[in-house]
C-alpha cells in the first residue's frame, strides 16, 4: 500500500513540474468534424441500415400472407359484383333493386357464372371456388323472393352452366 502511495505522489510531482512548461508554449489545436462525420456515416452504412433492412424483411414475411389473403378476397368480391351486375343487365325481367323470382334468379346466376368463366382471369375464378363458388357468391348477392332457396334457385343454375 505504501508503495502505491509513493508512486502516486511521484506521478503527481511529475505532472505539477511539467505543467508550467506546457503553459509557456503557445499551441493551438484545430479539431475538424469531418472525420467524425465520416466515421458515423460508415457506422450507419455498415451496421444500422442492414439491421433495419433485416427487420423490415422479417415484418413483411409475417404480414405477406394476410395481405395476400385480403387482396384475394377483394378480387373475388369484385368478380362477384361485376358478374352480378352484368347478369342483371343481361337477363330480361331482372331489376337490380327488385326481388327476383326463382326462375329469373336462376337465370341471373347462370349468366353471371358464365360471364365469370368467360371474362375473369383463371386465378380469380380459382380463388372464388370455381364456377360453383362464384354461383354461391352471386346467389348471396341477389335479392330473391322468399320462396327461393339453394335447391330451387342455385342448383338449377349450376346445372345449366355445366351443360354449356
Amino acid at each position: 500500500m505504501t508503495r502505491m502511495l509513493l508512486l502516486a505522489a511521484l506521478a503527481l510531482a511529475c505532472v505539477l513540474s511539467l505543467s508550467p512548461a506546457f503553459a509557456a508554449e503557445d499551441t493551438t489545436v484545430a479539431l475538424s468534424a469531418a472525420p467524425w462525420i465520416e466515421m458515423v456515416r460508415e457506422i450507419l452504412l455498415t451496421i444500422v441500415i442492414p439491421a433495419v433492412a433485416a427487420y423490415v424483411i422479417a415484418a413483411l414475411r409475417r404480414t405477406y400472407p394476410m395481405a395476400a389473403l385480403f387482396l384475394t378476397q377483394r378480387r373475388v368480391e369484385q368478380l362477384g359484383n361485376a358478374a352480378t351486375e352484368f347478369a342483371i343487365n343481361a337477363i330480361p325481367g331482372a331489376v337490380k333493386e327488385a326481388k327476383l323470382s326463382v326462375n329469373v334468379g336462376s337465370a341471373v346466376i347462370a349468366k353471371a357464372v358464365q360471364y365469370g368463366i368467360d371474362a375473369a382471369p383463371a386465378k380469380a375464378m380459382e380463388a372464388a371456388g370455381g364456377p360453383e363458388g362464384l354461383a354461391k357468391i352471386v346467389f348471396r348477392k341477389l335479392n330473391l323472393e322468399d320462396d327461393a332457396n339453394e335447391g330451387n334457385t342455385l342448383l338449377p343454375a349450376i346445372a345449366a352452366v355445366r351443360l354449356k
